[in-house]
C-alpha cells in the first residue's frame, strides 16, 4: 500500500528536539515498516498549522488525491494542521474518496465510522488549543503594552534594556552610537529638502549602521521616520478588531511629537520637494544679482556655478573661489573668548523669570492631564455599559492617549532645569561656530547648505563678489562680539580701568535687545 507522509514543525516547535522533524521522520518510518506501507513521497516543513500558507501541506493534498495513493502518515493530528479550513480539506478526502487518516500516537481507523468521529473530535481539540492559546497570548501582549513596553524587535536608535546595568531590563534604551544619527535623519528630512534615498547615503557615509553593525537600506529609513516610537508612542496593530491602537511607551523619547508631525507633512507632500538631478553643494542656495538661482555644473575636472538668464552679463564662478569668499564672512561671526562669560552672566538673570513662568505652566498641564485621564474613565465605563462597541472606543482612546502624550512631552520640558540647558547650549554654540571657517572646506555638501540655511536670509553674486544678509539674531551676535572688542581695545589705554569685561556688559546688553535691526543688519555686507 502507497502512503504519503508528512512532518511539520512550528516555528516554536524547531527547539523542541522530541518533536523535531527527524524524530518525526523516524517515527513514521519505523511505524510505515511495522504496517507494510511504502511510503512514496515525503512532506515537511517549518510552518504554523494555526495561520499562514503552507506550500508543502498544500502540495500533499494534491498528490493524495491520486487513485494510487491509499492515505498519508502523521506522527500527530496536530502536526497536520490547527485550523477548521485544512482539517475540512482532509475530512473531504477522508469521506468522498476513502483516503487513509493514519495518526501514530492515539492510533484509530479513519476507515470506519468510530476512526471518523475520533479523528474530528481530536481536529476541534487541535483548532481549539491554537484559539485558545492566541487569545491568553493577546491578552497577556495586551498588559505588556498598556505597561508601556515595546514586546518586539528594538527600533533602530534603541537597545534592549541590560540586566544588572539597567534598572528596568524590559525597557528599550537609547543607544549611545545610533541614536544620534536617528535623531538627524529626522531634522535632516522634516526640512523638505533631501530624499529618503539622499540621507540614507549621508547617514551611511558618517557610520551609521543597523543594530546588527549590517549595512542600511532606503526602506528601513522609510520604515524609521514613519515610527510614533521614536517620540514616545507604540503603534499596536490588533488582527482580531483589525484596528490600530497607540500606547504610551516608558522608553525615552527621542525626538518631539512637533518634529514628527513635520516628517510626516513632508511624507503626505504637504511640504514642496525639490526634484534634483545632481546634488551638487551649492544647487538653488546662491543667486544671482538679476535675481536667478546660479546653477552648477562640471567643466574640465572643476564645478562651477553659472547664470542661465541670456540677458544676465555674469558667467560664472569657480565653486573653490566662491567658497573662499563663504570663508572669510563664517569668520565673521567667529565670537570673543570672553563672550561666554557675558552669556553666564545673562542666563543667570533669565533663570528666574524662567523658573516662575514654567510654575504656573506646569499647573495648567496638570489639570488638563487629569481632564484627560476623566475621559479616559468615561470611555471605559461607556464599553462596559454598551453604549457603543469596542471599536469606537479604541477610535476615541487613540485620539486621548495621543493629546495625553503631547502634555506630558511639554510637561517633561517646562520641569526640565532651563538654566544649565541654556548655558551648555550657548557654549556649544559659541564653540562650534569658531569652528565652522577653519573646518568648513571638510564638511559634506549635506553640512554644508546647513550652515549656510541657518545663518543666512540671503546669498547673492554682484560681478564676482559674494554679498551675504544674515539673519537677524546672528547680525546682533556679530555686532555684540564688535562691540566687545572694542571695548577691550579702548580699555586697555586708560589707567585704572575696571575689568573691560565688567564695564562693556551695558553696552552689550543695549545691543542684544535693540529690536530696529532690519534683516540682515543695517545691509548687504
Amino acid at each position: 500500500m502507497k502512503y504519503l507522509a508528512y512532518c511539520r514543525v512550528s516555528t516554536k516547535a524547531q527547539a523542541d528536539m522530541d518533536n523535531s522533524l527527524p524524530t518525526q521522520k523516524r517515527i513514521i518510518t519505523e511505524y510505515a515498516q511495522k504496517k507494510g506501507y511504502e511510503i512514496v513521497e515525503w512532506y515537511s516543513e517549518a510552518k504554523s498549522g494555526f495561520k499562514g500558507k503552507r506550500t508543502e501541506f498544500t502540495s500533499m493534498l494534491e498528490h493524495l488525491k491520486d487513485p494510487s495513493i491509499e492515505g498519508v502518515l502523521f506522527h500527530k493530528l496536530d502536526r497536520s494542521s490547527r485550523n477548521v479550513g485544512d482539517f475540512s480539506l482532509l475530512d473531504k478526502l477522508m469521506t468522498k474518496e476513502g483516503k487513509k487518516i493514519a495518526v501514530i500516537e492515539g492510533e484509530f481507523d479513519t476507515s470506519r465510522s468510530a476512526g471518523r468521529l475520533a479523528f474530528r473530535n481530536f481536529c476541534n481539540m487541535a483548532v481549539w488549543y491554537s484559539e485558545n492559546l492566541s487569545e491568553e497570548v493577546s491578552t497577556k501582549m495586551t498588559e505588556v503594552l498598556r505597561k508601556g513596553y515595546y514586546p518586539t524587535q528594538t527600533p533602530i536608535g534603541y537597545r534592549q534594556g541590560i540586566k544588572g546595568q539597567d534598572s528596568d531590563p524590559k525597557k528599550k534604551y537609547p543607544d549611545r552610537i545610533l541614536a544620534p544619527f536617528v535623531k538627524e535623519s529626522f531634522k535632516l528630512y522634516a526640512t523638505g529638502e533631501f530624499s529618503i534615498r539622499t540621507i540614507c547615503e549621508y547617514m551611511r557615509s558618517k557610520g551609521m549602521t543597523n543594530s546588527n553593525g549590517g549595512m542600511l537600506r532606503k526602506g528601513i529609513f522609510e520604515r524609521m521616520l514613519k515610527n510614533p516610537f521614536y517620540h514616545g508612542l507604540i503603534e499596536w496593530h490588533k488582527k482580531s478588531v483589525d484596528e490600530t491602537v497607540y500606547y504610551e511607551g516608558n522608553h525615552e523619547p527621542l525626538i518631539n511629537k512637533k518634529l514628527f508631525d513635520q516628517v510626516q507633512s513632508v511624507f503626505e507632500g504637504r511640504t514642496v520637494k525639490n526634484k534634483k538631478v545632481h546634488d551638487y553643494t551649492y544647487m538653488q542656495t546662491i543667486k544671482c544679482e538679476c535675481g536667478h538661482w546660479l546653477i552648477s555644473g562640471e567643466h574640465k575636472g572643476h564645478i562651477y556655478l553659472e547664470c542661465h538668464n541670456r540677458d544676465c552679463k555674469f558667467t560664472s564662478i569657480r565653486e573653490d573661489r566662491l567658497e573662499d569668499q563663504l570663508i572669510l564672512n563664517l569668520a565673521q561671526f567667529v565670537l570673543d573668548d570672553d563672550f561666554l562669560n557675558y552669556s553666564k552672566i545673562a542666563i543667570k538673570e533669565m533663570s528666574g523669570n524662567i523658573r516662575e513662568d514654567n510654575k504656573e505652566k506646569r499647573k495648567s498641564l496638570n489639570m488638563k492631564l487629569a481632564q484627560l485621564d476623566g475621559r479616559l474613565q468615561k470611555i471605559n465605563n461607556a464599553v462596559i455599559e454598551g453604549y457603543f462597541d469596542a471599536q469606537e472606543g479604541i477610535a476615541e482612546k487613540n485620539k486621548i492617549v495621543e493629546e495625553k502624550h503631547s502634555l506630558l512631552q511639554q510637561l517633561g520640558e517646562a520641569e526640565e532645569s532651563k538654566e544649565n540647558t541654556l548655558w551648555d547650549m550657548t557654549e556649544k554654540m559659541v564653540i562650534g561656530f569658531n569652528y565652522v571657517p577653519y573646518a568648513y572646506r571638510k564638511f559634506n555638501p549635506v553640512a554644508k547648505r546647513r550652515i549656510l540655511n541657518f545663518l543666512f536670509l540671503n546669498l547673492q553674486l554682484n560681478g564676482k563678489k559674494l554679498r551675504v544678509q544674515a539673519i537677524p539674531e546672528f547680525e546682533k551676535l556679530k555686532l555684540v562680539n564688535y562691540l566687545l572688542q572694542s571695548e577691550k581695545l579702548l580699555l586697555n589705554y586708560q589707567p585704572n580701568a575696571e575689568k573691560p569685561l565688567k564695564k562693556a556688559f551695558p553696552k552689550m546688553g543695549t545691543a542684544l535687545s535693540c529690536s530696529n535691526l532690519q534683516y540682515g543688519g543695517p545691509g548687504w555686507t
